[in-house]
């Protein structure tokens, strides 16, 4: 799993306010770690606009809809809950994603 892949995640076990059910979501976590833990780190998105900066990003389109990364929902899953990719961020948006993840954790 390489960072700054977009993958389907099932979030289903979620309560208000955190982000639950099937959703594309960012990979996040490093790439040394990724291959070899039994979980990564995910930014959820969602396709409700606007883009609001640092909390969410318009990183795109996924899943034929335009999607917004919502930093505060910024979670560890386990890779079980991966449903498969949709895809990849430009270096472009991923840097726009980890400056938004900077100024949101600092």
């Amino acid at each position: 799993m390489i960072r700054g892949t977009v993958v389907w995640v099932d979030l289903s076990d979620a309560t208000p306010p955190e982000l639950g059910k099937i959703r594309p979501a960012i990979v996040v976590s490093g790439n040394a770690h990724n291959p070899v833990l039994p979980t990564v780190v995910v930014v959820p998105t969602s396709s409700l606009a606007p883009e609001i900066w640092p909390l969410r990003l318009d990183v795109g389109v996924f899943a034929d809809k335009p999607s917004f990364a919502i930093i505060p929902g910024i979670r560890q899953v386990r890779k079980v809950r991966l449903r498969g990719e949709l895809g990849r961020l430009s270096a472009d948006k991923l840097r726009a994603l980890d400056d938004c993840l900077l100024a949101y954790l600092h």
